[in-house]
């Protein structure tokens, strides 16, 4: 299961961030998400939901002796981590890296989606 962004529908309004925050932290701080909205404002105005695409060869996890399955599952994560990830998908605030871990199957970010630019694909 991975979310399947459509960036030109993405208005740009954070709930997504919001909403991840609040549910795994139980604060609303979008800094500290795993998923953060990228505008694009010299070139093409596009507004981007960044966030980790639950790769099938985790490249951020190269080199670890780690259950897969039980990392997939954490929110936060080492910042050495998010420098190994070639897509740049994960949040860093502090020493701290946040993880989309999919909420555990039921991803609020999607649900809170209005514009359809977050999709849960299978």
């Amino acid at each position: 299961m991975r979310i399947k962004v459509d960036s030109p529908k993405c208005s740009g309004c954070h709930l997504c961030e919001m909403v991840c925050s609040l549910s795994h932290l139980g604060i609303i701080h979008p800094e500290r998400s795993a998923i953060r909205i990228q505008k694009d404002d010299l070139h093409t105005s596009l507004n981007t939901p960044l966030l980790c695409r639950q790769c099938q060869t985790m490249k951020c996890l190269d080199g670890e002796a780690v259950d897969l399955q039980q990392e997939r599952k954490k929110f936060i994560w080492h910042t050495k981590r998010a420098e190994q990830c070639p897509f740049h998908a994960l949040t860093v605030l502090g020493e701290q890296a946040y993880h989309c871990n999919l909420c555990l199957g039921n991803p609020l970010c999607v649900k809170v989606c209005t514009t359809g630019a977050l999709t849960l694909s299978k």
